[in-house]
């Protein structure tokens, strides 16, 4: 059952969520977020240590939020791995190409500005990078087994490169405010992750021959 203390302290994090959304996690101040959230100052100092652990605090339910996300997609929207590693290709490219800044990925918003000033931060964002590589490659693997990706990909290697790349690929359109780096980036992965090539028919001998 949510309690009071749970509330106020998950619309703290909300409204932190918005404005770090658009503003960055330096450029939201602690009195803009108390403001907006229409808290007092003694009650952020209750729920949270520092702005440092708020940012700790917004990173976690975030992961937590993605990974359930992410394990949504990959085991249940769609027939084969294959299919179901595009269709989260496809949802990221709608997302970060949405001009509303609370749905883009929090990781790409992040992750250059904090791993300079908050070593917890930076802890928790690679942290939650590996998982999310892990899992990119665990699926892959189980299209390899389901039939729909070539035996020929290695998925420890591909996951990650296909992860970092899409990171990559969203700063690039956050930087040219386009979605081309998104399309190339799909490209890329369709090239990356090729179906099995059927297997040559045999030839016909004649009886005569």
């Amino acid at each position: 059952m949510t309690t009071q203390t749970d509330s106020t302290r998950d619309h703290i994090l909300t409204t932190g969520r918005a404005l770090v959304a658009q503003r960055g996690f330096t450029g939201m101040g602690l009195a803009e977020l108390l403001k907006t959230a229409a808290v007092p100052k003694g009650s952020f100092y209750h729920y949270f240590a520092s702005k440092e652990d708020f940012g700790c605090k917004l990173l976690e339910q975030y992961l937590s939020q993605y990974g359930e996300t992410l394990t949504e997609i990959l085991e249940d929207s769609a027939p084969t791995a294959r299919a179901r590693l595009l269709e989260y290709w496809s949802r990221w490219v709608s997302s970060q190409s949405s001009q509303e800044a609370c749905s883009q990925c929090l990781i790409v918003k992040l992750g250059a500005e904090v791993s300079d000033i908050s070593n917890e931060m930076r802890h928790l964002l690679e942290a939650g990078t590996r998982t999310v590589s892990r899992r990119l490659a665990r699926t892959i693997a189980e299209g390899q087994k389901d039939g729909s990706i070539a035996a020929s990909v290695q998925p420890d290697l591909v996951g990650p490169a296909l992860y970092q790349m899409w990171l990559g690929a969203s700063l690039m359109a956050k930087l040219s405010r386009s979605a081309d780096p998104l399309l190339q980036a799909m490209e890329a992965t369709l090239a990356l992750l090729p179906e099995p090539h059927p297997e040559p028919e045999p030839e016909q001998t004649s009886p005569n021959a």
